[in-house]
């Protein structure tokens, strides 16, 4: 038996480019010589700091190898059948730079440091070798810059979102304050504020259009000087013309203009107040928004409101909606709360709204969609786009693997919000397109 385990290792060794162009006999002894490894899901093949004892080919299923950067873990790779790890520590005597852990039950064979020089005798399986290590190198000084740079990033939006909600504030009390000072205005427009809101304000602009034209006509009977420039006011502030012709009648002919202009006045500076008092609260909302991603490195495990994190990412986006495309939210009655990280899960809802709005087609639909069970939570991000073919699914998760244009992708999205979601929150994460709509769904444990 022993003779066919050892053949059948030999053939899985063969599909590495390590050991392709291996002769037979040395290929035989290199199976025999090594041990195979059985790792259940979770399980650690190497840690981060051990010292290097072997290098390891992978038979089957997958592995995650993972970096501790600024104490955060970080997501280099993900590992399949033919891959090597664990040859940069054997080749520079370094200990390990990552840890290996199987993501899936998983078989891997060990290869001892004595078959490295052995190795090196064949050109070609040095060449894969020394490949294989400049490309795992590039990846991972990839990914670890970018997670240096984004927590950078994060330390200077702290401060200028600190900057930007100071006057936001200020703009807040200012229109509290106007707002105060208005209602208690007295003057002589005060006869007409009694018809504010006699009659429906018009949405349809035909007959908004017919009701500024009766004002108009009233306020010319009347001897309202430019009276016409003031009825579009008057019909936002709902009154009717009847109202106003007998009330403009009991009013001193020198005084109805006055009366009707400063009504007018007042409606469109608290129309200018509206206004100014919903940009500061947008300007509110996104600093809520980016709050969670630029103060990431102070937090800790906690309750996290997933409804409240998805929403503030929508805000964070809303400028990315293409013209035409809606976004829909079929959020689930109930709260759903679960026990995380509130920058890194804003980090992935991010992620995915970015990747769903950048495919959705146009005059598509981007949906939000929630749903509670009794140890987890569900969150789907779907868009109705092109069905995205196998091989790019296959490859979705891959590290600085990306479908958009030369300079608009880093392909680190999937791939860090793959390592936030596995990794950091237990949970899964998984892709998937047919029949016009592509869904990334996301299942969180409640507890961790």
């Amino acid at each position: 038996m022993t003779g066919v385990a050892d053949r059948d290792v030999a053939a899985a060794l063969r599909s590495s480019r390590l050991f392709a162009h291996l002769p037979e006999a040395d290929l035989a002894e290199l199976a025999g010589a090594s041990r195979t490894v059985e790792l259940a899901a979770g399980e650690v093949l190497m840690a981060e700091g051990a010292p290097p004892e072997a290098m390891y080919v992978v038979l089957s299923g997958e592995l995650e190898v993972s970096r501790d950067v600024g104490g955060s873990e970080v997501l280099l790779n993900v590992c399949g059948a033919g891959d090597l790890v664990g040859e940069l520590g054997i080749a520079h005597g370094r200990p390990r730079s990552a840890t290996v852990r199987a993501r899936t039950p998983t078989r891997v064979q060990r290869i001892g440091t004595d078959a490295l020089d052995r190795l090196f005798t064949h050109p070609q399986s040095a060449r894969a070798m020394l490949l294989a290590a400049t490309r795992r190198l590039d990846r991972e000084e990839g990914l670890v810059r970018q997670h240096e740079r984004m927590a950078a990033l994060g330390a200077l939006s702290a401060g200028l979102l600190h900057e930007l909600n100071n006057p936001a504030s200020a703009v807040q009390r200012g229109v509290a304050r106007l707002r105060a000072l208005l209602s208690g205005d007295g003057g002589a427009d005060d006869p007409l504020r009694r018809l504010v809101g006699a009659v429906p304000v018009p949405e349809d602009p035909l007959t908004r259009g017919d009701a500024e034209r009766a004002l108009a006509d009233v306020l010319a009977a009347a001897g309202v000087d430019r009276g016409w420039a003031a009825a579009p006011q008057l019909v936002g502030l709902g009154v009717d013309p009847a109202s106003l012709a007998e009330t403009l009648a009991d009013l001193p002919v020198d005084g109805r203009g006055r009366a009707v202009h400063g009504l007018a006045r007042s409606a469109e500076v608290r129309s200018l107040l509206q206004e100014v008092s919903a940009g500061a609260d947008q300007i509110a909302r996104i600093v809520a928004g980016v709050r969670p991603l630029a103060y990431s490195a102070d937090q800790s495990l906690t309750d996290v409101d997933v409804h409240e994190s998805l929403e503030q990412a929508v805000v964070l986006l809303r400028h990315k909606v293409p013209p035409g495309v809606t976004v829909h939210r079929d959020l689930d009655p109930e709260p759903q709360v679960v026990q995380g990280w509130p920058a890194d899960l804003a980090l992935v809802w991010t992620n995915l709204l970015d990747n769903a709005l950048a495919a959705v087609d146009p005059g598509g639909t981007v949906t939000v969609r929630t749903r509670g069970q009794a140890d987890a939570v569900v969150v789907d991000v779907d868009n109705t786009g092109p069905t995205v073919p196998p091989e790019v699914l296959a490859r979705a998760f891959d590290a600085f693997f990306t479908t958009k244009p030369v300079g608009q992708g880093t392909g680190l999205g999937l791939a860090t919000s793959l390592a936030v979601v596995a990794q950091k929150h237990r949970g899964r994460l998984t892709l998937t397109s047919e029949d016009g709509v592509t869904r990334a769904r996301v299942v969180l444990p409640r507890r961790r």
